[in-house]
């Protein structure tokens, strides 16, 4: 990931209400060339100017749908800048406000981590394993899933991605003996339970240990193989947390993200994707009381668009997301006014033979059909 050069200086200078102004006059000029995606981790200041917003699935396929745009300014993370370029076309230009706007969780694995373990699994099992990458990960890994024969997916439909990949090749599946999941382990794991599976039918790989630390024994008796890493901001919720909320507001609804670590999720009353828990909360009724754990941007906005109804976030302290919070209106301005001088800057652009290994396991991704409902606790 390339490194953010600081703004020209004026632009520190530029109060909140003039960014807004002058990003209005931007957008206005740039017209119908120019589309600007939002993800709801996004602050509300951002938000205002997308012209569409969503959760990674569905920025993805926006994106996928742009065929006017030449533009596409995505507010969001380094890799799903790095996706909306793999499927967008050639003649469109991705750009991230700001370059430094990455993720933690992608960082945790690397392409050539991923090699060696598929290498290495692959001589302590005869069964055929299926990478499945989070699409909060590389483009690399993209590509070296999709080479595998594996798909991307997103929290909205990692559950259709991973029948499609544990169903026989005869019925247009994968034939995954097994599934390794790359690089959320929580997800892989309250994916697998949700689907009937046993925690003991996941064991976790150690990138940093010979073998991921795993035996021969180890792999055979499990059905998901999960990379060791997480989200730090899901990682914030903690079992007390549900168990406080629950003591506080009588008859809460506690909903997380599947992101969250397993004994968080079982005591939850559901978990969904951003789209679902959205969905979820303009569903209930005038009253309902809601505890969320998820991004804090998002469970603020929900609570001031809904506010017949108690929501809050699960945690007592907030749960940001620092490199969400590096796109600002300064940094958006900034593009938008070079954009308008004719000069691209901040472009993200993934190399060709990268771009075409990573499209398949897009694209199967975003064949998979998406769950349009919250995953009951268990």
């Amino acid at each position: 990931m390339s490194i953010q050069s600081p703004l020209p200086a004026d632009y520190a200078r530029i109060s909140t209400d003039e960014c807004r102004r002058r990003i209005a006059e931007r957008k206005a000029q740039l017209g119908g060339s120019l589309c600007i995606l939002g993800h709801h981790y996004q602050r509300d200041e951002v938000v205002e100017f997308a012209d569409f917003t969503g959760d990674s699935l569905k920025l993805s396929q926006l994106a996928a749908a742009q065929k006017e745009a030449r533009h596409i300014v995505f507010c969001g993370v380094h890799f799903m800048a790095e996706s909306a370029d793999i499927v967008s076309s050639d003649e469109q230009v991705v750009i991230l406000p700001h370059l430094g706007a990455g993720c933690q969780m992608a960082d945790m694995a690397d392409a050539d981590g991923v090699s060696v373990a598929l290498g290495e699994l692959a001589e302590l099992t005869d069964e055929r394993i299926v990478p499945v990458a989070y699409v909060n990960s590389t483009a690399a890994i993209k590509a070296i899933t999709g080479r595998s024969g594996g798909a991307c997916c997103t929290s909205s439909n990692v559950r259709g991605v991973f029948q499609w990949a544990l169903s026989s090749v005869a019925a247009g599946g994968a034939g995954a003996g097994k599934i390794f999941c790359v690089p959320d382990q929580h997800l892989g794991r309250n994916t697998a339970v949700a689907m009937g599976y046993a925690v003991e039918d996941c064991v976790v790989y150690d990138p940093a240990q010979p073998a991921g630390a795993l035996s021969a024994d180890d792999v055979a008796r499990a059905r998901f193989i999960l990379w060791k890493g997480h989200c730090y901001v899901h990682q914030k919720f903690r079992p007390e947390h549900v168990r406080s909320v629950r003591a506080a507001q009588a008859g809460v609804r506690v909903v997380v993200h599947p992101e969250c670590p397993r004994e968080v999720v079982a005591l939850a009353d559901a978990s969904g994707s951003t789209e679902q828990i959205i969905r979820a909360v303009a569903a209930g009724e005038p009253g309902s009381r809601w505890a969320i754990g998820t991004e804090s941007n998002l469970v603020n906005r929900l609570a001031r668009r809904h506010e017949d109804r108690f929501v809050r976030v699960l945690s007592d302290a907030p749960a940001l997301c620092a490199m969400m919070h590096r796109i600002d209106l300064p940094h958006l301005l900034w593009v938008l006014d070079r954009l308008s001088a004719g000069e691209v800057v901040n472009r993200v652009s993934v190399d060709p033979a990268t771009a075409g290994d990573a499209r398949r396991a897009l694209d199967r991704m975003l064949a998979a059909g998406a769950a349009a409902d919250l995953t009951p606790g268990r």
